[in-house]
């Protein structure tokens, strides 16, 4: 199964791929204002902070996602033998709820990471002279601002309600974590 029909098929993987997009927008976000803020416009540090977190989010998501759809379907697997009344060890639908283990951690890993890689290119292209510093941030906070509204553009989608709307729903999500890291940095607790 092609991952983009196991999007389309499965409501866990959607599910998995928004929340999960949203969390590594929003983290890549709070990076990114908390260093503008603290005045730390070496590209270096911004990419440093945020490769940590992207590469322990990523790893926690594809653990964290995988063990817990393994125990799941492990657990479905046996209320299906019992009601069977045989075992299902090395059947195809043992194999399947095996594979959909490993894209339900794949999925739940990688896009977060995927999506918090492309929002810190910016900081590479500063780091390499190819644009300036002060851009770099400017030019990240455009890239999570467009990710913020796909995103919800994506959820209006799925839900079959206005599209618009839910994009502009998510970018307030991002303008709320803005305001609270500024007034953290007003009020001198950072």
């Amino acid at each position: 199964m092609l991952f983009s029909e196991l999007i389309k098929k499965n409501e866990i993987v959607r599910r998995y791929i928004v929340m999960n997009s949203f969390d590594g927008v929003l983290t890549i976000l709070g990076i990114v204002i908390a260093m503008l803020a603290a005045g730390a416009l070496e590209p270096k540090l911004v990419i440093i902070s945020a490769v940590g977190v992207i590469i322990a989010t990523g790893v926690s998501g594809i653990w964290g996602g995988y063990s817990a759809e393994k125990a799941e379907r492990k657990r479905t697997l046996k209320v299906l033998e019992k009601h069977l009344l045989r075992t299902l060890s090395k059947t195809r639908i043992e194999k399947e709820y095996k594979k959909m283990s490993l894209m339900m951690g794949l999925a739940n890993g990688l896009s977060s990471s995927i999506v918090s890689f492309i929002l810190i290119i910016p900081f590479f292209l500063a780091q390499l002279n190819l644009i300036g510093k002060f851009e770099a941030y400017f030019v990240s906070i455009g890239l999570i601002i467009i990710s913020l509204f796909v995103l919800g553009y994506f959820v209006g989608s799925i839900a079959k309600e206005h599209k618009i709307k839910q994009g502009i729903q998510m970018i307030g999500a991002g303008v709320l974590v803005g305001i609270i890291i500024y007034l953290f940095e007003l009020l001198k607790l950072i």
